[in-house]
């Protein structure tokens, strides 16, 4: 890429009561050799003292207070109504690591062909994912080289999960979407397709923008040589997941797929014994803390939810 030939980009961070990991994510950030971005950090409405934290940390950086929880996709949306001078848009998680030329084999990848609309790299496990392993940097196992989606449920899944890189995701090839873990995305696609959806809150939101660009004939490129860390742990409250995952689901097939009544609560049933099984599954053998009938409820309202298209 020649020095005259680097479009800005817009690198937009979420914050909800997590400075320690969105620092750590900065601090990666500062050592990329990209010239020409900026940073938009958006707390979502954190109750702790993530802001002055972070401003403490990084006074330079634009950090903007949506004043309450937006969820994934408002809180991204309220991000990019910042961002207008960008040529790109980058999503990225603030519990990630990025590699120092991670940004620049993106941009290079994007811009090769008017066609490409977005691109991801490619994202490994930052900790163990082993059960009550310590934590530790795990530089060759792959969370994710792009995603799928299987033909019947349309349930998505990430190439390479939890498979040590022996350089068999090493090729760039088109994907059905991406995670918005790490999501760089051309300004004109926003400006045609529109911003995330934010009836789906949190989950989904980035399957369904992938979807809606490649509707209006944008490809979904997977670069391999875009490379960060991703720490992905198990999550507290682990009910909200299973309550938005459900239900998130069940409206994406209505969305996108245009799947009738009878087909989503199909669907939704199989999803919900599979779920449930795997939520019983881990509390026998992992002994998962939460309470069972809490994450069955979840799961039943969620089904609920979705095959009644009820939003947050």
């Amino acid at each position: 890429m020649s020095q005259s030939n680097f479009p800005s980009v817009a690198i937009i961070i979420l914050n909800w009561n997590n400075w320690q990991d969105t620092v750590e994510c900065l601090e990666s950030l500062s050592q990329i050799d990209y010239p020409n971005y900026q940073i938009i950090v958006v707390d979502n409405g954190s109750n702790n003292d993530s802001v002055p934290q972070i401003r403490e940390r990084f006074p330079v950086i634009q950090l903007l207070e949506s004043g309450k929880n937006l969820g994934f996709s408002g809180g991204v949306n309220f991000g990019i109504d910042h961002a207008k001078d960008s040529d790109l848009i980058l999503l990225l998680n603030n519990d990630t690591i990025v590699a120092k030329n991670f940004l620049t084999e993106l941009v290079k990848t994007i811009i090769t062909d008017d066609t490409i609309g977005l691109v991801g790299g490619k994202i490994y496990y930052f900790e163990s994912t082993e059960p009550n392993a310590l934590m530790h940097r795990n530089t060759n196992k792959i969370w994710s080289a792009g995603g799928g989606i299987t033909k019947f449920t349309k349930r998505t899944f990430h190439f390479g999960d939890k498979e040590t890189d022996q350089g068999q995701y090493d090729q760039q090839r088109e994907v059905d979407f991406l995670s918005g873990c790490c999501l760089l995305i051309k300004r004109e696609v926003i400006e045609k397709i529109g911003p995330l959806d934010t009836d789906y809150f949190m989950y989904y939101e980035d399957v369904d923008f992938c979807l809606r660009a490649k509707a209006r004939g944008y490809k979904i490129i997977y670069s391999p040589k875009g490379i960060l860390w991703h720490k992905v742990r198990q999550v507290s409250r682990k009910k909200f997941v299973d309550y938005y995952r459900m239900r998130n689901h069940l409206m994406l097939l209505k969305k996108r797929f245009e799947s009738s009544l009878f087909m989503s609560c199909l669907i939704g049933k199989y999803l919900f014994i599979e779920r449930a099984a795997r939520i019983l599954l881990r509390k026998f053998i992992y002994h998962d803390q939460e309470a069972i009938s809490d994450r069955m409820a979840a799961l039943f309202n969620g089904f609920r939810d979705g095959l009644m298209w009820r939003k947050a």
